[in-house]
């Protein structure tokens, strides 16, 4: 007799089905990441110690497994608060403070994890310096940040920092071993433009090959070299769509990522080569890693292009 399946069984079905997810490093030898690195994670876990920590760099280099590798390795408490969405005085008063300023029942070392803390305001930065120091006895805080530009002086100061950079050949390592073991027939000359195309960004790269393994029997470079998803949405919103009704009917009809803000930079400089429209683009690309509603702020951003020309 068949057992029917459970939604929440059918959406774990779902997550583990993404490769990003189902490659996701384990422990600190699967990670791309420069030898250094991997022996000071490798020292924390086995010491069970760690000091404040910033990790650095662009997206999908990374950060994230780092944490999630020292949240299952560490016998810690964890406190994890993403900083783009909760950026103010109010989280850092209400939920930081509280959780670091008291010992764990069993003495355990306590965790404050602030992804994207690029995100956090001046005054919310501010305020972690005295309490990085004063709580330092019982928790210990990691930072991860795209822009370390943002990061204050202060918080620099107290951290070991580390700037995610991974070796090409590392990278290009990684994703052949998730080719080889999805049994995905693919050319040297497709991880070649891959890696041109995504630079050190890996998870865009497995999001990338699992989305064309899904269409083609092979990968390779013509595939990359020919990428023009977005041209012909472009083409319609700027071309044909007159209304706004119509407008909006094809962006919801778009399935994109944060790739679109770089695929509609190059589309308006081939097509109109205009400053002033780059830098449009530029301000709803960064304004859009904030919101939940990704596309409104595209919509916006469209609109206003199109209220230009």
């Amino acid at each position: 007799m068949s057992i029917k399946k459970t939604k929440g069984q059918d959406l774990a079905e779902t997550y583990n089905s993404l490769w990003v997810e189902k490659y996701r490093p384990k422990n600190v030898n699967e990670l791309a990441a420069p030898k250094q690195l991997k022996i000071f994670l490798q020292n924390v876990i086995d010491t069970n110690d760690i000091p404040h920590l910033l990790l650095h760099g662009s997206p999908g280099t990374g950060k994230n497994s780092i944490v999630s590798i020292l949240q299952n390795n560490l016998k810690s408490v964890f406190l994890t608060i993403n900083a783009s969405e909760e950026r103010g005085i109010d989280v850092i008063r209400d939920k930081v403070q509280i959780f670091a300023r008291t010992a764990a029942f069993d003495d355990s070392l306590k965790v404050v994890v602030l992804n994207e803390a690029d995100g956090l305001n001046y005054v919310a930065q501010d305020s972690l310096r005295e309490l990085m120091e004063t709580s330092s006895k019982y928790c210990r805080f990691i930072f991860t940040c795209n822009y370390i530009g943002r990061i204050s002086d202060a918080i620099r100061s107290r951290c070991k920092e580390f700037e995610l950079s991974p070796n090409l050949k590392e990278v290009a390592n990684r994703i052949i071993e998730i080719l080889e073991n999805e049994n995905v027939n693919y050319t040297d000359n497709f991880i070649i433009s891959l890696i041109k195309k995504y630079g050190t960004d890996i998870r865009k790269m497995i999001n990338e090959c699992q989305s064309l393994n899904s269409i083609y029997d092979e990968l390779n470079e013509d595939i990359i070299s020919s990428d023009n998803k977005y041209v012909e949405y472009f083409d319609k919103i700027f071309n044909n769509s007159k209304s706004l009704k119509d407008i909006s009917a094809v962006i919801k009809s778009m399935i994109f990522s944060e790739d679109v803000y770089t695929a509609l930079n190059d589309y308006i400089i081939n097509k109109y080569n205009k400053i002033e429209l780059v830098i449009i683009i530029a301000d709803h690309a960064y304004k859009s890693k904030f919101v939940a509603d990704k596309d409104l702020i595209l919509m916006s951003c469209i609109l206003t292009l199109k209220d230009i020309l």
